[in-house]
């Protein structure tokens, strides 16, 4: 690498030709991945530096000539280059941009929200400046960076791992025992150590080639802390390989912790120091992988990944592919290349970008849902808002813009099939084209009686078995019950004694009026209980209530048993007649009237039964209608967290809709999860998602509820 060197002193130019700041400098760089050379541009009252190309180089040696004009005309005489004029200019207008030109004043101050909003999303805290402590301490740690460390590392690794997966029950009982309020405070201390050791592997790699660790700190990405590690001044490198071993050094360092406290977890004695491998173990191995790896974002991944293609600016400059593909595709506009690379490399950078793009979208998306959970609703709202808007919105209203501004470049046929789109695509927003409501629900017999016996009785006969239909008042069980008999019995008996007492009344003179009087009443009264008993032992002759099918009869039971009154015999459903106890939300609930025509899939059937709605609730439910329909037994709806299990309490608001209807199939009367679709006003995706968007509004903030 060249020694830093001072750019050329400005000649005593005439304003308004800009004067390049004094203290910038220049450094050699690797050359780009067409050959042509390259420099650093450093400034190093901000710790920043530019990469620029060959003609910027060129355009900087001749600085001093005062014009863009005599500048572009120096270059195409003196070497090979084709310059104009306004590259010259644009140039200019770059070096104002980046403030790398005396009394620049292009970049406005941020205004006060933009301010607010770069503070809340990052913040970067510097603690130390460890150079001295690196510097000392680098002897010491020189042996962590040999081969033969590293290739012991990596058989201990696979080691650990090997004996991890034979006693893979371990693993899961340790991961169980970890879901605790001690569990997450240990995962959290794991955490900060692995990260703390993640970047003193950056510090010290970047000691060993020479770069100044400028601080360590703390960064509050949307709040949430992380550790960092400046290590900035590595673009001083001009090797590549350089860069990238510093990049890796962090990932590399936690790998390193999780294979060695893989192989340790497996020989420990249980305990605290088993546990505490266990945590160092899981969370060096999933932070790795999950974030430090990921080349989407701005963490080591994304460095490694520049580093191995030698592409600084890898997000950006594919980014420009992307965007060059899209405005040629989509509008016919005609960029000129990026950069000059091979077209395979190219198509590699465009499809990066995408896939960068879909990523990028879905974790914003993430974090505006943990930002919106980690606030009181209405605040909550707002920075969820602020999320979407400022990472999702604005970039595509950005390059919306640029398309505006540059339609006099479409041609024509471009311009019409643009046209055409947008049409489309509004007819797909605009007209009400849905015109039915999709709804989960149980499925169900209209009627389903239980067979139960009313007291404790004995078994005598059977009448039918499971599977066999039968009419309204059909005899299903017999049963036999020495309490209702014994009782009945008895009042028979005092009745005929009281009978007998009247009409002995009658034989005497003086108190037989009275006598009699008494007597009829009390044979009245055993004769009242007598019938209650004959109806009582009625009741153990069990019938069917309705027309239907006997089922989940107990072919436990035969004559001779006893049954309890909490035992169930069986139950008799109505397979002709069932019913659907559906959810829906709020949004949809206006759409669905009663007697509207609905659709019911059965699991297994492929014509659906149709049905009419017969009721239509207006208060949210509080319990779902059934335990199937919660998402932990396998249904569409989330239990509330925050409320006990069986009370299956659902975590959004949900409204019931009844549905009925008749079928001639006999075997549909089992209770299932069905889906269900139900005829309704059309209406348009626009007006739904709006009124969407409103009662998301009106719930989350609290807006509209009564004090």
């Amino acid at each position: 690498m060249d020694a830093a060197r001072p750019l050329l002193t400005p000649a005593t130019q005439t304003p308004p030709w800009p004067q390049l700041r004094d203290e910038l400098r220049l450094h050699s760089a690797s050359a780009n991945r067409d050959g042509s050379p390259a420099w650093h541009l450093a400034d190093p009252v901000r710790n920043l530096f530019f990469r620029l190309g060959w003609l910027e180089m060129e355009i900087l040696q001749r600085w001093s000539l005062g014009s863009a004009e005599k500048i572009a005309a120096a270059i195409e005489t003196e070497t090979t280059l084709f310059v104009e004029e306004q590259d010259v200019v644009e140039f200019v207008v770059y070096l104002q941009q980046q403030q790398l030109l005396r009394n620049a004043r292009y970049r406005p101050e941020k205004s006060l929200w933009q301010h607010l909003l770069h503070t809340y999303l990052f913040i970067r805290i510097p603690l130390i400046h460890p150079q001295r402590m690196l510097q000392a301490l680098l002897p010491w740690v020189n042996g962590l960076f040999s081969l033969p460390f590293l290739l012991l590392t990596l058989l201990v690794a696979l080691t650990g791992i090997v004996l991890a997966t034979r006693q893979w029950d371990s693993v899961v009982a340790s991961l169980h025992n970890a879901v605790s309020w001690h569990g997450a405070l240990a995962f959290a201390v794991a955490l900060v150590f692995s990260k703390l050791w993640h970047e003193l592997g950056h510090a010290f790699t970047a000691t060993r080639h020479g770069v100044r660790v400028g601080h360590m700190g703390v960064a509050l990405l949307v709040m949430l802390p992380m550790a960092y590690t400046d290590t900035g001044e590595s673009w001083k490198l001009s090797r590549s390989t350089e860069r990238f071993r510093i990049a890796a050094a962090g990932i590399v360092s936690e790998l390193v912790l999780a294979g060695w406290a893989t192989f340790l977890w497996s020989f420990a004695p249980e305990g605290s120091i088993k546990n505490a491998l266990f945590f160092l173990a899981t969370t060096a191995w999933v932070m790795t992988v999950v974030v430090n790896a990921s080349p989407f974002m701005r963490f080591d991944g994304y460095f490694i990944l520049s580093d191995l293609l030698d592409f600084p600016g890898l997000h950006e400059r594919a980014g420009n592919w992307a965007k060059r593909w899209l405005r040629w595709h989509l509008i016919g506009l005609r960029d000129p290349l990026p950069d000059n690379v091979t077209p395979a490399f190219a198509r590699f950078l465009t499809l990066f970008a995408f896939v960068t793009w879909i990523y990028r979208l879905m974790l914003f998306i993430g974090i505006a849902l943990v930002v919106y959970h980690a606030f009181f609703k209405a605040l909550g709202v707002i920075l969820f808002l602020v999320e979407i808007m400022t990472f999702v919105v604005y970039p595509v209203w950005r390059e919306l813009r640029i398309w505006c501004e540059r339609r006099s470049e479409i041609q024509p046929r471009r311009r019409w099939r643009l046209l055409a789109l947008l049409a489309v695509l509004a007819v797909l927003l605009f007209v009400p084209w849905s015109g039915r409501v999709s709804l989960d629900g149980v499925f169900e017999s209209a009627l389903v009686q239980p067979v139960y016996t009313p007291f404790p009785a004995k078994l005598t006969q059977i009448h039918v078995s499971d599977g066999e239909r039968v009419k309204a008042g059909q005899a299903l069980f017999e049963l036999q019950a020495s309490v209702p008999q014994d009782a009945q019995d008895r009042a028979r008996a005092l009745h005929q004694a009281w009978e007998n007492s009247a009409r002995g009344a009658l034989a005497l003179a003086k108190d037989g009026p009275a006598k009699q009087v008494v007597a009829e009443q009390m044979m009245r009264q055993y004769q009242l209980e007598a019938s209650a008993g004959a109806i009582e032992l009625q009741r153990l002759r069990l019938v069917a209530a309705e027309d239907g099918v006997v089922t989940d009869s107990d072919i436990t039971l035969q004559p001779g048993n006893w049954v309890s009154p909490g035992e169930p015999i069986a139950r008799v459903i109505d397979d002709r007649h069932w019913r659907v106890r559906a959810l829906v939300r709020e949004e949809d609930l206006s759409r669905i009237t009663t007697g509207a025509r609905a659709k019911v899939w059965l699991s297994g059937r492929w014509e659906p039964l149709i049905g009419e709605v017969v009721s239509v609730d207006h208060e949210a439910v509080k319990t779902l209608p059934s335990l199937i329909l919660a998402k932990n037994h396998g249904g569409p709806v989330t239990l509330n967290a925050q409320a006990p299990v069986k009370d299956l309490r659902p975590d959004s608001v949900w409204y019931r809709v009844s549905i009925e209807g008749e079928t001639a199939d006999h075997n549909v009367g089992h209770e299932q999860t069905v889906q269900v679709a139900i005829n309704t006003e059309k209406q348009s995706l626009a007006h739904r998602w709006l009124n969407s968007i409103i009662l998301m509004l009106i719930q989350q903030t609290g807006f509209g509820k009564e004090a």
